[in-house]
């Protein structure tokens, strides 16, 4: 609005004379919006050039201060209570007078949002909420919401309403609460919306809760039909369904218009209340239960029939009498008894007789078996569908002298051992006979309970007495025990001799008698029958002795003794030892070492000796106890490490170019050694077919050098070398030559000699010692006698 004044201003003055005769007025606010007796300023301008212009503003509203300056002035407006007005803001200026309006509206916040208290509601029926605001103003800018906990039920507003002033605005919604609204809050929220020229106020009520109730079934009443006068009868009331929770259920129970007293439990939803009746007078009674819940409310009521029934009457005239006499028995009722009833007279068997009150009347002749028989006189009752019976019983007893029979006194009767027991010996008679039994004199008595030994067993006298007669009987204890076995009946210890006959006689001692069952190795062996021992029948025998009674065992060792015997495998008949090992003659009978004599020699081959060649031979080995003997002979081979007793070269060690040659090797050993050569590397070299000769046919210098016999056996091998020459004219200037050399190094040859003949001597040196160092060699081991001789690269 001033940007369109300002640029009509403009065009003015650009126009020849305008700014003479237009100008423009403008107020600010236009619309204004002020609280109800508050104050605001209101500033007016124009564009008038004119400076003898003047203006003013006028208002029925009260000023106050002002305030002026070129082409504007400012009003303050105060203690405002026009609801609504307008203000008119004037300039003349060149005769001219010009207008500019505001607007002034007031306004008034809610005085009180009220929301209207709700009743407790019923589930399914409907409701309004009524929300009150008082005393707001403008009423055209007022929107009222009503929420249920976050939702929003309802919003209305008031744009058509007419008036300026404040007003009252009643808002109402109708609502069918569910299940689920219980315990919901209802709120009512009100927005006076004043802007864009004003603020935005919001008020609320207080909350106010929702409380829903349901009872959807009609209580279930549990009471008998018919209640018999001076009884007590429990009557329940019982209502499924309640809601919100069976606790806000209240009951009302009532019987014959008295109210009952009466307690209340809860299961899940459900409610029950348990009272008792009881009616002194007979006739139709009602019962009656009412509950609520919250608004909610149901009722139910039965009819009751309380009637009177009276006991029936038995009479026996003679309630004990003798056997053979007559006894009336009489069933019958009180005078009162009501219209419908019957009477029966029963035993414990049938029916005896039966019909309509006042009595019913029975003779019988009594038996021995009579005797506590039971008569019963009933009454029964028919109420509608129902049948009510009473009853009264009565005993009779009936008097006879005793008796004793197999059944309460057995003549036979088997006790065991060590258990408490007593004469079981019970007599037939009215009234109860006194039992007394003896024994050799001794009276037994039969109610008395006694530690079982054999001793009891026996023949007892039994007698029964009342004031009737006596009875008398023989009885007839055993008295049965667990098997007992011992020394006596079964030795735990036996000696058989192989190739007699014995059995296995094993008794035991038991009631009833036992049978013994034995076993060895699990496998079942007969007792008293005779067996021709051998060696197997030796060892543990496991016995049982059983009977009904209970079982025991026993074990039974059997030794057999038999003459010595030696086989190939406790004796061998050819036995190898090596030379210097430790041993002795393994020669056994039946586990026992053996004693051994050597053939022409004196003493015993006794213990472990160190074996040498002489122990070779023929033995004889001789094993003997009590009941016989046995021999066996043994050839014992003594085995040694093979030895190189002979090396000759033949014609000499020393051989002229294409002559021939042998070198035989010769060898001790057991067993017999095998013989190898290590030899010069030449065609015109051939062995023997045993290998222990090499032959040399025209030797040239590829024969000459160092010979190796080797021997082995299963025990070592040795070896033995000599140096061959061949020799030629045009190198016997080099032989003299090597001869000096022979004798300079002969320091270190006396060394290697005796470090050599020292391993000869000790058996340590062998066919690696020999070919390791190439240059020495062991040549005998007899007598002590070594010689080692340099051999020429």
């Amino acid at each position: 609005m001033r940007l369109r004044q300002l640029g009509a201003l403009l065009l003015l003055l650009a126009l020849p004379g305008a700014a003479e005769q237009s100008f423009n007025v403008s107020v600010w606010l236009e619309d204004a919006v002020v609280e109800h007796g508050g104050s605001i300023w209101l500033n007016c301008s124009h564009t008038c050039q004119d400076p003898g212009a003047r203006g003013g503003l006028e208002t029925s509203l009260k000023k106050a201060e002002h305030k002026k300056g070129s082409r504007w002035m400012a009003q303050e407006l105060v203690n405002i209570r026009e609801w609504v007005s307008v203000v008119q803001c004037y300039i003349n200026c060149y005769r001219k007078t010009t207008v500019a309006y505001a607007n002034i509206t007031t306004y008034q916040v809610p005085e009180r949002v009220v929301l209207e208290p709700l009743p407790e509601m019923e589930l399914g029926r409907a409701y309004n909420l009524t929300c009150r605001v008082l005393n707001v103003a403008p009423v055209t800018h007022l929107s009222v919401t009503l929420r249920q906990g976050g939702r929003t039920l309802h919003t209305e507003t008031f744009q058509n309403r007419t008036g300026t002033g404040p007003d009252n605005v009643t808002v109402t919604h109708k609502i069918t609460p569910q299940r689920q609204d219980h315990g919901q809050e209802i709120t009512c929220h009100t927005a006076l919306d004043l802007t864009p020229h004003g603020q935005l106020f919001q008020n609320s009520s207080p909350a106010v809760e929702l409380r829903v109730f349901d009872l959807p079934e009609e209580p279930r009443l549990q009471i008998s039909h018919y209640i018999e006068v001076g009884t007590r009868a429990p009557a329940r009331c019982r209502v499924a369904g309640v809601f919100p929770a069976a606790g806000e259920a209240r009951f009302n129970l009532s019987f014959g218009g008295e109210s009952l007293n009466f307690t209340v439990t809860t299961s899940g939803d459900t409610a029950t209340a348990q009272g008792e009746v009881r009616s002194p007078s007979p006739g139709w009674h009602q019962l009656n239960c009412t509950v609520s819940v919250g608004p909610v409310c149901r009722s139910a009521g039965q009819s009751v029939l309380v009637y009177r029934f009276p006991q029936p009457v038995l009479e026996i005239d003679q309630p004990q009498a003798l056997a053979n006499r007559n006894v009336s028995i009489t069933c019958h009722s009180p005078a009162s008894q009501p219209p419908g009833t019957t009477l029966q007279l029963r035993d414990a068997e049938r029916t005896l007789a039966s019909g309509h009150p006042p009595r019913l009347q029975l003779t019988l002749t009594t038996r021995k078996g009579d005797n506590r028989r039971q008569f019963t006189c009933e009454g029964n009752l028919t109420l509608g569908n129902h049948s009510l019976v009473k009853n009264t019983s009565a005993q009779l007893a009936v008097l006879y002298a005793p008796t004793l029979d197999e059944p309460g006194c057995p003549s036979h009767q088997t006790w065991l051992e060590g258990t408490p027991q007593q004469l079981a010996c019970e007599a037939d008679g009215n009234p109860t006979p006194e039992v007394s039994c003896s024994k050799d004199s001794p009276v037994y008595a039969t109610g008395g309970v006694q530690n079982v030994t054999r001793g009891h067993a026996g023949l007892y006298r039994c007698r029964a007495t009342n004031a009737h007669g006596t009875a008398g009987r023989n009885v007839t204890i055993h008295v049965e025990y667990g098997p007992e076995i011992d020394d006596a009946g079964c030795a735990g210890t036996r000696t058989w001799v192989e190739g007699t006959e014995q059995s296995l006689a094993c008794l035991a001692r038991g009631n009833p008698a036992p049978a013994v069952v034995c076993t060895k190795d699990g496998v079942p062996y007969d007792v008293g029958v005779q067996h021709r021992v051998a060696r197997e029948h030796a060892g543990t025998y496991h016995c049982n002795a059983t009977n009904a009674r209970g079982s025991v065992s026993w074990d039974v060792t059997v030794q057999v003794e038999y003459k010595p015997t030696m086989d190939e495998s406790s004796c061998p008949s050819t036995q190898a030892w090596l030379e210097g090992t430790l041993h002795t003659l393994a020669c056994e009978a039946d586990g026992i070492r053996v004693p051994c004599t050597k053939e022409g020699a004196a003493e015993e081959f006794g213990g472990e000796r160190n074996v040498s060649r002489n122990d070779s031979g023929t033995y004889q080995c001789t094993a003997r106890n009590r009941h016989g003997s046995a021999t066996r002979v043994v050839t014992v081979r003594v085995e040694y490490r093979p030895v190189v007793l002979l090396l000759a070269i033949s014609p000499s060690a020393t051989v002229p170019r294409g002559a021939s040659f042998n070198i035989s090797c010769r060898a001790e050993g057991s067993p017999a050694p095998a013989y190898r050569w290590t030899v010069p590397p030449a065609p015109n070299v051939h062995c023997s077919a045993d290998n222990s000769t090499v032959s040399v046919a025209g030797a040239d210098r590829h024969n000459r050098g160092v010979y190796v016999c080797r021997v082995s056996n299963a025990h070592g091998q040795h070896l033995g070398q000599v140096q061959i020459q061949v020799t030629d004219h045009r190198f016997i200037i080099a032989a003299l030559i090597a001869g000096a050399a022979v004798l300079l190094l002969g320091g270190t040859a006396g060394l290697v000699y005796y470090l050599k003949s020292t391993a000869c001597k000790k058996g340590e040196y062998n066919v690696q010692d020999a070919e390791s160092s190439s240059k020495a060699a062991c040549l005998g081991r007899d007598a002590a006698v070594y010689g080692i001789q340099l051999t020429q690269t």
